[in-house]
């Protein structure tokens, strides 16, 4: 069974975030059940809250990992899941997200949450995952959350500076046919838990379209 990308934001009480963050990090790495792998943590700097990202391997154990690992930490007040099912993972770039763990060089990021026109949907996703190269920014991955209802695509970008992110949205992605609008958060303090191989593993599991526009064969 091909695993599942989950994205899960966690909603902290205000004064316990150092006090939440420790704990999570904490059981995260005691986290070597094979039905999940967490991917990295990250802080969100415009909520000041935490986000994990992880590969679920076995979804009938999902839950389990929301209650056991992330809602017994102290001061966790709520937490809201998105499970991807569908995409497109950059791999060369995914795997220098490894790189975000030192101190000296971390380049800046951002999640990008886009709602698309319905019935245009399709046409926004094909020119999301075919994005032109750009010197200043990387796209990690175009994912798809038409079963949100918070956002329709998501994107992750790596960029040199924060202003290289926010001018790409507004030239390259706020200017595709189909897209209604964007919201953009800065992504901070990275701590990666995956091995080179869970990268891996990700970038197979959601391949990059092949030049005739077709996906390759699991």
């Amino acid at each position: 069974m091909q695993p599942t990308l989950a994205v899960i934001d966690i909603d902290i009480f205000s004064g316990k975030d150092e006090l939440v963050r420790e704990g999570l990090l904490e059981n995260l790495a005691c986290c070597t059940g094979e039905f999940i792998t967490p991917l990295w943590v990250n802080w969100l700097r415009e909520r000041a809250d935490l986000r994990v990202v992880c590969l679920v391997h076995d979804l009938t154990r999902f839950d389990d990992f929301l209650l056991d690992v992330i809602r017994t930490v102290p001061g966790v007040r709520g937490t809201a899941a998105q499970l991807i099912f569908d995409g497109v993972v950059h791999g060369d770039v995914v795997m220098d997200l490894r790189l975000q763990n030192s101190v000296w060089n971390p380049r800046a990021a951002a999640t990008v949450f886009v709602k698309s026109q319905p019935g245009q949907d399709r046409e926004a996703y094909d020119a999301l995952i075919r994005l032109p190269k750009h010197q200043e920014v990387d796209v990690v991955w175009v994912v798809k959350l038409f079963h949100s209802n918070e956002a329709d695509l998501m994107l992750v970008l790596l960029g040199e500076r924060t202003a290289a992110l926010t001018g790409y949205v507004m030239s390259w992605v706020r200017t595709i046919p189909g897209v209604v609008d964007t919201q953009l958060t800065s992504i901070l303090d990275w701590q990666i838990f995956g091995q080179a191989e869970d990268f891996i593993e990700l970038a197979r599991r959601f391949p990059e379209p092949t030049p005739t526009g077709h996906r390759p064969a699991a």
